[in-house]
């Protein structure tokens, strides 16, 4: 019989076809579990990593692990960029910590099959070795983790190229209609291109410079087939494409109801934006209120966009983003009141 410890990834959780003595769920320090499991014998225990209280910092989650024998533990893995690079992946490792997943099929697949550590030693590396022959048909931990990995330079044949992501990180922030404006103000400056994954929301649009992608590899060739484009914009749709962009925009609608969604669907959401810029998209926080929405949200806030026209041929406020992001064609002229928002984000 097995437990299961679940949070965020109850989803997955669910649809395991393991036999389950007891669950718990929710978030936990080691202590809370341990008192939990009193004197319960099991097999293996599966771990969704949302549920180790502060699981984001390696050694608050090896400190919960230690707690646990390593031989029964099964790590199930979520998407964040912050667990899925070699430096947390390989730390596991280094602990004795070789059974972790991102899906049911590797949990399912890990309880009778675990790893050794030369399974999963190339995480320990600096340089790991991502070739085809590492992918593992069971989906176990040797997945490809190669759209993480590649560097954004690798995949530019034009080096003076620069590529932003537009990523909504509360529900319907506006990624869509953001990265169309982005690319409308660059376009009277700059040779620019825009990219939608996964969706077909810029048809509306009727731009033949705006285009769609649906996987890495089509992004790619669709990357060297712009390569003579100064500035690409892609509106993510959730695509984990960090590895291509050169910068991610992540926007929050900072309204009650969309940041309380938010954070009570993740509470370390905004750990995700480390390597990237936070905008607040379709605002009405005052500039000097955004200290305030800054230590709530623990995160630094890049830029602040207020409602606009969408329907003006020029936007000063999306002018003063471009600016501030390195685009310095793009320089607004007669500033006025909007001086105090750019002395802030220079």
């Amino acid at each position: 019989m097995n437990i299961i410890i679940t949070n965020q990834n109850y989803k997955i959780t669910e649809s395991l076809n393991v036999e389950v003595i007891k669950t718990l769920s929710g978030e936990f320090s080691l202590d809370e579990v341990s008192n939990h499991l009193v004197n319960f014998f099991y097999n293996k225990l599966i771990i969704d990593i949302t549920a180790i209280r502060n699981y984001y910092d390696i050694n608050s989650t090896i400190n919960f692990l230690r707690g646990f024998d390593s031989d029964k533990i099964i790590i199930l893995l979520n998407d964040s960029e912050v667990i899925n690079n070699n430096s947390f992946l390989g730390r596991l490792v280094e602990n004795g910590f070789y059974n972790f997943t991102r899906n049911a099929a590797g949990v399912n697949y890990l309880i009778d099959n675990p790893n050794n550590y030369e399974d999963v030693v190339q995480y320990t590396k600096e340089l790991p070795n991502y070739s085809n022959n590492n992918y593992n048909i069971n989906n176990t931990i040797k997945e490809d983790f190669s759209s993480i990995s590649d560097a954004p330079s690798k995949n530019k044949k034009n080096t003076k190229q620069i590529i932003i992501g537009v990523q909504n990180l509360t529900d319907h922030a506006g990624a869509t209609t953001l990265s169309y404006m982005m690319y409308k103000q660059l376009k009277y400056n700059y040779t620019v291109k825009a990219i939608e994954m996964n969706k077909q929301d810029f048809i509306y649009y009727r731009n033949s410079d705006l285009t769609m992608c649906t996987s890495i590899d089509s992004l790619k060739l669709k990357l060297k087939e712009f390569s003579n484009v100064e500035v690409i914009i892609i509106d993510l749709n959730g695509f984990d494409a960090e590895a291509l962009c050169d910068d991610i925009l992540y926007l929050v609608d900072p309204g009650t109801i969309r940041l309380n969604l938010l954070l009570n669907k993740d509470s370390n959401a905004f750990m995700k934006t480390r390597n990237g810029k936070v905008i607040l998209n379709r605002s009405a926080i005052k500039q000097e209120e955004i200290t305030n929405f800054e230590y709530e949200t623990k995160s630094k806030v890049f830029f602040n966009i207020t409602n606009f026209d969408d329907r003006k041929d020029r936007i000063r406020i999306i002018d003063l983003l471009l600016y501030n992001l390195g685009f310095k064609k793009q320089n607004p002229h007669n500033l006025g009141f909007f001086g105090n928002i750019f002395q802030k984000n220079q």
